[in-house]
């Protein structure tokens, strides 16, 4: 085997691994990412492929026409769910299946799609205080609650989209986001914009909650991909103590001030 056709698999298990990563980081289920790598290298004439992925990391083992096994591992530090992408990736990878392009111009269609900017931040905002305030409203609270709700979405929407502590660690920054805006909450609720505490942070909660994490765990666990769901699983508890733990100490601060 070449040095020049050896460079030019391993450029074609990366772009694949690129690919992965994108999927995993946008909220793909790892048996898809699994899939798609293993499909895309197959029509590159790659004789076998063995892919293992969880949430942090991506492993393909790779045997070329040559005979030669190759291995590249991915880390992949953070994810979350992007749909829209998570669609394009999923046709770009269809598209190479069906008509296998040269790997150059594989690399530059992920780009343009991973350099895709995301919504208005006016959709982004209006769109955290009206699911926090109707889940405000939903469990008992009143106009003055939503409003308040309202105030408290912008700013965990404002701590979202500025990535605070996001990015470093997850844990830290749901436990500062439920701290900042259980400390507003009450300073509302003292001032009378607002009547309902629980209420208003009920709404609040329903912004950060894990939901859609805790589904995609139960989810990966009933296809067989038990590390990955277990994995999911204790990082959705996690998540969600710290966001209990943010609320109770935010709490306690205001009552000892008070």
């Amino acid at each position: 085997m070449s040095t020049n056709e050896k460079n030019q698999d391993e450029k074609l298990i990366s772009i694949a691994l690129d690919i992965g990563e994108a999927m995993l980081r946008t909220g793909g289920e790892v048996t898809r990412v699994e899939d798609t790598i293993s499909r895309i290298l197959s029509v590159y004439q790659f004789k076998k492929t063995n892919v293992f992925a969880v949430t942090s990391m991506i492993e393909v083992t790779a045997v070329t026409c040559g005979g030669a096994t190759l291995t590249q591992t991915r880390r992949v530090n953070a994810y979350a769910t992007d749909l829209e992408k998570l669609d394009k990736l999923n046709t770009l990878s269809r598209e190479i299946c069906a008509d296998p392009p040269p790997p150059g111009n594989i690399g530059s269609r992920l780009d343009d799609i991973l350099a895709e900017k995301e919504e208005h931040p006016f959709i982004s905002y209006a769109g955290s205080i009206m699911a926090a305030s109707g889940f405000t409203v939903f469990f008992g609270g009143n106009l003055y609650d939503a409003a308040a709700t309202a105030v408290l979405a912008c700013v965990i929407n404002f701590m979202n989209r500025k990535g605070i502590y996001k990015k470093d660690n997850q844990l830290l920054y749901y436990l500062a986001c439920s701290v900042v805006t259980g400390m507003l909450g009450n300073l509302l609720v003292m001032a009378g914009f607002g009547m309902h505490l629980d209420k208003i942070l009920i709404g609040c909660i329903m912004l950060t909650i894990p939901g859609i994490a805790i589904t995609y765990a139960v989810r990966d666990m009933l296809v067989g991909e038990i590390i990955t769901g277990l994995l999911r699983f204790a990082e959705s508890l996690l998540i969600a103590a710290s966001i209990a733990g943010g609320y109770i100490f935010s709490s306690l601060i205001i009552g000892g001030f008070l």
